[in-house]
Parts: C-alpha cells; structure tokens; sequence
C-alpha cells in the first residue's frame, strides 16, 4: 500500500485497530478466567483471535486493495547461544508486511516483538532477564538452540545495536484498572525502544500501522539465495520455521491436532490462497527435520496488492 492511502485513513484505522486489539485482549481475558493471562495467553491471541479482526480492518478501509492475514501460534520459542550464562529467546511474535508490487516484486517489513506483562506504561528489565536486553540492544553473534534443523546455524546481525526491527511489547496487567494511557487514548499494549527501563514509545496500533508505511519496523532482503544480511536470513529462518507448522494445519483434518487454534488464515478472493509462507517452505523444501519440532516465533504474516492500476487512478481523479 502507498503513504497516501494510509495517511488518508490514519484516524479511522488507529481506531479500528485499537479496537480490534483491546476487543482481542478482553477475549483473551474472560478465556483465561479464573485465572490471569500470561504473555503466552496474548501472543495466542495475536496470532489467532486478532488476525481475523485485523483482517476485516483493512479490507474496510482499503477497499481498492486486495489482503491476506495469516497467523501461526508456536508454544515454545527457539533460543539462541550468545555466549552468555542464560540462553535468550529470539522473540514471541513477529508480524511480517509483504506489499506485493506488480511484476512479482516483493518490499517486505518486519517486527519482531517480546512480550512483557507490565502493571505501568513503563518496565524495569530485571536482572534476570539482561541476556534478553543484551541480544536486542547489541545484537552479538548467535547460534540457534531448540530450533529443529537451525539448531548450530550461525547468524551474525548488523549494526550491533538498538534497531526498530526488534522491540518490547508492553501488555497492560489490568485492562479495566490500568490500561495504558498516551493523551486521551487507552489502550492495552504498547511498543518499547529495548533500555534497562522499557518506556511505551507508542501504543501497539499505531506501531502496525507504521509498519505497513514502512516507518517502523527494519525491512527484509526478498531474495533469500542472494542476501548476505544477517537480519534477512533471521527473518526466513522464523518464517521458514512456520512455513512447516502452517503447512501441516493447511493440508490435514483439524481434527488430527490436539489443538486447534494454531492457525488462521483470511484472504480477499484476488489474492489467492498462496501466501508468503508458502513461498518460505518452498525455499526450504529439502530441508527435512524442523515440522516435528515445537518451537518458532508465533507469526503475524499480512500481504497486500493493489488490485487494479484503473481503479486507483479514478479514486485520485487521474486520467
């Protein structure tokens, strides 16, 4: 989608989004009941419950463009070896922007996200927790562990340091008693720069929303074979790890699984069933081993495509 089309739209969709996100939390929170929800419980919610939701969004506002929405949940995450005492998690949830041009060029943007449960708009990292705060602000080179076939894979990011790919994900503890609050706005999670005390930057809506103008997040290399950057090969690792969980959910009775919220996919008929995950697991089609591990970073995969070349010239009055 371009610049123009966002903008044009950035009040109703902020509030469509917010919506759609905090309606997803207090879902994940009557579901949890008696219970609290933990980070797990909303990542789920992420990548399953929000999807659809999100989805409708943009097809409302953006009706000149054709979507599609995958979520994939993953229960454990892959860890990687950074020569520290503790062995850090790579991330909880990454939503991926694929703006699908014509002639088959791809530009896509990327958002990897760790999830915190923080009773405040702000969150001292505990010091349990630094290696996590160390791979996100100095990005040292790392080795994949608990990650099927990766596992040993060497992956070597530049610069080493803060970069806007790779945030905390502040989820309000109490959203009746505490939601997070920016101006008059409330809402239930919020995005932060990784520092020793985590500060929400922006709410999570305004954040993905961002990421679709490409002003947030850190973009991606389309040509896997011929990247030499080091966050482009994480980036198809993570969706190559998914690629074989939303493969098995596509192609096999629901039935066969014992659970059956792991997969959500929504598209416009224009867009086809085809996704970019297909496109990952294709690019990794040889490579046997990783399907019968359960751990990957839960994904938010969103695709769009102008749907024709005349029907945005008459919506700008262009001849």
């Amino acid at each position: 989608m371009n610049t123009y089309d966002i903008n044009s739209n950035q009040y109703i969709l902020e509030k469509l989004i917010g919506k759609a996100l905090l309606d997803a939390a207090m879902w994940t929170n009557k579901k949890c009941t008696p219970r609290k929800p933990q980070e797990p419980d909303y990542v789920a919610m992420l990548s399953t419950k929000f999807v659809k939701d999100f989805f409708n969004v943009l097809v409302a506002v953006f009706p000149h463009y054709d979507f599609s929405i995958v979520g994939v949940y993953c229960h454990q995450k892959p860890i990687v070896d950074i020569k520290e005492a503790k062995k850090p998690e790579l991330g909880d949830i990454l939503f991926v922007y694929a703006d699908r041009k014509r002639k088959g060029e791809m530009v896509l943007n990327s958002l990897l996200l760790q999830a915190k449960i923080s009773k405040n708009p702000w969150l001292h990292v505990h010091q349990s927790e630094r290696h996590q705060l160390k791979l996100y602000k100095n990005w040292p080179q790392f080795t994949y562990c608990r990650a099927g076939n990766l596992n040993g894979k060497m992956r070597n990011i530049f610069p080493k340091t803060i970069n806007d790919g790779a945030q905390y994900l502040l989820i309000a503890d109490n959203l009746l008693a505490n939601g997070f609050f920016a101006g008059n706005r409330m809402f239930p999670m919020g995005c932060a720069i990784p520092d020793d005390i985590l500060y929400i930057n922006d709410s999570l809506s305004s954040e993905l929303i961002n990421l679709l103008k490409f002003k947030s997040g850190r973009t991606f290399d389309s040509d896997l074979y011929s990247t030499e950057d080091g966050w482009s090969k994480m980036i198809w690792d993570l969706l190559q790890i998914a690629a074989f969980k939303y493969s098995k959910r596509k192609n096999a009775q629901l039935k066969s699984f014992s659970r059956i919220n792991e997969f959500s996919h929504f598209c416009t008929e224009g867009m086809g069933d085809m996704t970019l995950l297909d496109e990952a697991l294709g690019n990794y089609k040889n490579m046997e081993g990783i399907s019968n591990e359960d751990s990957g970073v839960s994904i938010v995969l969103i695709e769009s495509r102008l749907k024709s070349e005349e029907k945005s010239q008459r919506k700008f009055g262009r001849k």
